[in-house]
């Protein structure tokens, strides 16, 4: 008779770990197996959103839910709201069937939160038009000691107090935003809303905006007395919007001088003289192919002090070293004395790829690009989801 293994119970654990970020097979496995149900039902209710529901499916079910096991509120880390505007109809903003004060009651028992996020797809929402019951959770929960993300996405007309009495923020991620432009002279009235605020100190801050909002917000967070501030940056990541969006990003760059290590530039443009930021790692340009042209702009904007391990992600209708024609970009990039190594990611065209979507196929590019493959300096990874041929 076959003795039977008992395994132990981290094992179980560890392999439901992996799959944090997997619903699916997080669900799958709290039905396949009792040694699993205990970490998939911790990490699915770890990372909630919230979104339009059915009838069978709505936020007082999943109070409910909460209410029968309160340990799993303390496990909830990160709470999305997400909203698909559809013929103008918004949950999030004031209908007379809205889940907004459904969702206002339920914030505040998240004691753990670290992540909050908000999502406008297909539309926007004026902050004006949110509930007062919503719009109080909000700052409430964005005044919480957990709260360490934020992420804002087609959100009009913010105020910037919002971002005031957020002691513990540190990531901020802001995406098709506006602010309320209604004190935009001297931010008096702002200023006086914020009074005694302790400051808001980011480490990362991700900038997707127009020109205008841009402008308006790098003149809030280089004003002295604003409580938000970027003098303790390490991570950057700005998408231009405007032919002159350089501009202000070099002002923001210099408020952060001395401690960021990573940059990240989307839809480049313009001339960027990155030698003051003595902290700099990692310079990261997202584009598009071919190569060539970026390496171009590459070394004809962008003056470096130390040496950088340069990451450029690259959208291609195909990933073979044949169609890239790498040749050309390989000898420019070698010529980089501030460049210690590059890192080539492949992506789909219209394709956001996770790490662990991504491999290593530098082989295959190292007879392509010879003066990096044979220093020892390039590394290629590719997407799992291109196309096959």
């Amino acid at each position: 008779m076959t003795e039977l293994i008992s395994l132990p119970q981290e094992l179980f654990d560890l392999i439901i770990d992996q799959l944090f970020d997997d619903l699916e097979s997080l669900r799958a496995c709290a039905l396949v197996c009792s040694n699993f149900l205990p970490s998939s039902r911790a990490h699915i209710f770890s990372h909630l959103r919230v979104g339009p529901l059915d009838q069978e499916n709505t936020i007082d079910g999943l109070q409910g839910i909460l209410a029968r096991f309160p340990h799993l509120t303390a496990r909830v880390q990160s709470l999305h709201l997400w909203d698909h505007i559809m013929r103008r109809h918004s949950w999030i903003a004031e209908w007379p069937e809205s889940l907004a004060p459904g969702v206002a009651r339920f914030l505040p028992t998240l004691v753990s939160l670290k992540r909050f996020a908000i999502t406008i797809e297909a539309g926007f929402v004026h902050w004006a038009n949110v509930s007062d019951a919503l719009s109080t959770s909000v700052h409430a929960v964005l005044s919480a000691q957990t709260l360490t993300d934020l992420e804002l996405t087609g959100l009009y007309g913010l105020p910037f107090e919002l971002f005031a009495n957020c002691p513990a923020l540190k990531s901020a991620t802001l995406k098709w935003v506006t602010f309320d432009e209604r004190d935009n002279f001297d931010f008096a009235m702002t200023l006086a809303a914020c009074a005694g605020s302790p400051l808001t100190l980011l480490t990362h801050l991700s900038l997707d905006l127009d020109t205008r909002v841009l402008e308006l917000l790098s003149r809030w967070i280089l004003l002295p007395e604003s409580p938000l501030k970027i003098t303790q940056l390490v991570s950057f990541v700005c998408t231009l919007d405007g032919r002159f969006d350089y501009v202000t990003v070099l002002r923001l760059l210099g408020d952060c001088a001395q401690t960021l290590q990573h940059f990240q530039l989307r839809s480049t443009d313009g001339i960027f003289d990155l030698s003051d930021l003595v902290s700099l790692r990692t310079l990261r340009i997202d584009t598009i192919a071919p190569l060539a042209p970026w390496v171009q702009w590459l070394a004809a904007s962008i003056t470096l002090r130390q040496s950088v391990s340069l990451v450029i992600s690259m959208e291609a209708e195909n990933w073979s070293p044949e169609l890239l024609k790498l040749a050309e970009a390989d000898a420019a990039l070698a010529q980089f004395n501030s460049i210690g190594s590059v890192t080539l990611i492949l992506v789909p065209q219209k394709n956001v790829d996770r790490e662990r979507d991504l491999i290593d196929v530098s082989r295959a590019f190292a007879d392509r690009m010879p003066s990096l493959a044979g220093k020892g300096a390039l590394r290629v990874l590719r997407s799992l989801h291109f196309p096959v041929a």
